[in-house]
């Protein structure tokens, strides 16, 4: 983390300053602009409630996996120089990208609290964390592996996530675009993660949703192991 702001004036504070400008975005977007609400008496704060607890899990997922396919080419030199087992590589990258969603979560906590919209179902938040360290360890597996060979699979991912959002539980919700698109919008392979976050943080349940993570967590896992256990010599030879 040191590394990627260092010579930057604000240094690590632009952890904290690219996600509420982010939600700031998209509350006079959506709120103002459009003039879009969540429901007849809901605000701009709600909305911007609705955001935050969406972006959390969002962000987390979208460090990791954009840095996923470069993982081995970054650190090729290291790679050269010592045994070092791959496999764990997406783990150290997981929690140095972990910072900004953690500042994410906790402007969601003061600020619920402040309206007092806080529940108490957020002491559940480590269960959909455990399943979402499972979904991204799998998916980086992959990833990284693809990666080595394909040096075009993070710019593709970055554009694939900058337009995913935007037809995602993180900005719309079945209100707002009617029961066909929400139909739609639940396709986006990430929704249902958003969905599960965002009901252990508001105190709502959403069994399908739940059902859908925890199914995926665990093959994208389980095929992610195996891909880079069955790949790993050819990597190292590569290398």
């Amino acid at each position: 983390m040191k590394g990627l702001y260092q010579g930057s004036i604000l240094g690590l504070a632009w952890l904290i300053i690219r996600p509420l400008v982010q939600v700031l975005a998209y509350v006079v977007i959506v709120s103002y602009v459009f003039g879009v609400r969540l429901g007849p008496a809901a605000g701009p704060v709600d909305y911007a409630l609705h955001v935050l607890s969406g972006l959390f899990a969002w962000q987390a997922v979208q460090r990791s996996l954009e840095e996923a396919p470069s993982l081995v080419r970054d650190r090729i030199e290291i790679l050269k120089q010592v045994i070092y087992p791959i496999e764990t590589l997406p783990v150290s990258a997981m929690l140095s990208s972990a910072l900004g969603p953690a500042m994410v979560l906790a402007v969601y906590v003061v600020l619920a609290t402040a309206t007092g919209q806080l529940s108490w179902t957020i002491l559940l938040l480590p269960l959909p964390l455990a399943l979402l360290v499972l979904f991204i360890l799998g998916s980086a597996w992959i990833l990284m592996v693809v990666g080595a060979i394909f040096k075009d699979l993070r710019e593709m991912i970055s554009v694939v996530f900058g337009l995913l959002v935007y037809f995602s539980p993180v900005l719309l919700t079945k209100e707002i675009v009617g029961e066909r698109l929400w139909t739609l919008v639940l396709l986006n392979p990430l929704a249902h993660i958003v969905i599960c976050f965002r009901d252990v943080l508001t105190g709502a349940l959403h069994p399908a949703s739940w059902i859908i993570f925890a199914a995926s967590a665990g093959l994208v896992f389980l095929a992610g192991g195996w891909l880079v256990q069955r790949t790993k010599l050819a990597i190292n030879e590569l290398i």
